[in-house]
């Protein structure tokens, strides 16, 4: 059936927005970077628009194979995270310290934010809770591979996610109090934005595939994004665009994740895990969302002290994680070619 027909315009906007606000939740507000985006004009007119448009477009393309590949996620992720050059400027030039700088790129940053952070926290994650909770779909649950992917589709691995995530904000939090506010005000958000999906769909049977964005609503959703890489990649830290060389390695590295991306998409698909996914009440998921300020506030109580050697064991940590599932991923892109 048709897509155009068969969803109500309404009801895909609204998934739209919501998985933009996941988006920006797990990525900003995990972090510490911006702690109320959905209460600020910054937060709601360019915050969540930057992590909608990319989630909504990306997870499109990840779609469009008859069913979604761990490969797929990992590259278009990637891609994803790139976005940190031309708006932010933070791969060329971070704000923060003296980072070591490469090619006029800074390599830490680069692997912490593109293959660990924006790969799994601005994309993978926010595409499986939205899957999981809004969606009747399955396709991205089964395809995340092994134990890691059991891990995530189960409650107590969702809820070590949560966990991580208000410990990891502590490290950023100016205060127990922020925190507090923070994790409950946004988590509020987003239990609000969910119930009210609840109530507008009516438990309407739909699938992630149908509510992503057709092939001319993808075409028209690359306006906005253009718009946005260009009046953000001239207003917002122009001193610290690179030199020539600097281009060129992200170019090189948009490149070659396109490249992947698309190729993925075009490969054989690979066996589905068959695990048992498991539906859960809104009690757990209630808790789920409550286990995140507490985890921030516990954070800012218990890790006085060891704040900055804790961001280090993440941040590498982060590293090590995201360069094992992207060969992970390209191994696995690779058996399925011929």
């Amino acid at each position: 059936m048709d897509k155009e027909f068969s969803i109500p315009k309404k009801h895909q906007w609204l998934f739209w927005l919501i998985l933009a606000a996941f988006s920006t939740f797990f990525a900003e507000v995990f972090s510490g970077s911006d702690m109320f985006p959905y209460f600020s004009p910054w937060g709601l007119l360019v915050v969540v628009p930057l992590y909608g448009l990319h989630i909504i477009l990306l997870g499109s393309l990840v779609h469009r194979a008859e069913k979604p590949r761990f490969p797929s996620l990992i590259f278009a992720g990637m891609i994803f995270g790139l976005y940190e050059a031309y708006l932010t400027k933070v791969l060329w030039a971070p704000p923060w310290g003296d980072p070591l700088i490469i090619a006029e790129v800074a390599p830490v940053e680069t692997l912490v934010l593109v293959t660990w952070w924006h790969c799994w926290f601005s994309f993978i994650i926010p595409l499986l809770v939205a899957e999981k909770l809004l969606t009747v779909s399955t396709h991205l649950g089964r395809c995340l591979p092994g134990k890691l992917g059991d891990f995530l589709n189960s409650w107590g691995g969702l809820a070590a996610v949560m966990a991580f995530g208000g410990l990891f904000q502590s490290i950023n939090s100016p205060s127990v109090s922020q925190s507090l506010l923070s994790g409950f005000s946004t988590t509020a958000v987003l239990v609000g934005l969910t119930l009210f999906w609840k109530r507008v769909t009516r438990g309407q049977p739909y699938t992630m595939k149908n509510l992503l964005p057709s092939q001319k609503q993808f075409k028209w959703l690359l306006i906005p994004i253009a718009i946005m890489y260009l009046g953000m990649g001239i207003l917002i830290r122009p001193e610290a665009l690179p030199g020539l060389i600097g281009h060129l390695v992200i170019w090189i590295t948009y490149g070659i994740s396109f490249y992947l991306l698309f190729k993925s998409l075009k490969g054989t698909a690979s066996q589905i895990n068959e695990r048992e996914l498991v539906s859960w009440p809104a009690a757990k998921w209630l808790l789920l969302a409550g286990i995140f300020p507490l985890a921030a506030v516990a954070g800012e109580i218990l890790l006085q002290g060891v704040m900055e050697p804790l961001a280090i064991f993440f941040w590498f940590g982060g590293i090590l994680f995201g360069l094992a599932m992207f060969f992970k991923a390209l191994g696995t892109q690779l058996k399925t070619i011929n």
